[in-house]
């Protein structure tokens, strides 16, 4: 469970076994779901992106989410 991150768009994401669970701060009491083929890739991806984030060199985690599902890697399960 990834908390209290640096993000304006984003207060938790919990990873799973093949889920991926996001709270933004849009709506906190709101939990969206996403499939993921791979969740040990995107967590270290997102990994990397917080790092970024950390180090101010450019990383944003509303952005990378945004990217993850633009790409198909994070799909809504509805």
């Amino acid at each position: 469970m990834y908390n209290n991150l640096n993000s304006s768009a984003v207060k938790s994401i919990k990873c799973e076994e093949k889920e991926v669970k996001v709270t933004y701060n849009s709506n906190t009491s709101k939990e969206y779901t996403f499939i993921s083929k791979n969740v040990l890739e995107f967590e270290d991806s997102l990994c990397k992106e917080l790092i970024a984030v950390e180090m101010k060199t450019g990383g944003s985690v509303g952005r990378f989410l945004h990217n993850q599902i633009k790409e198909g890697l994070l799909v809504e399960s509805k």
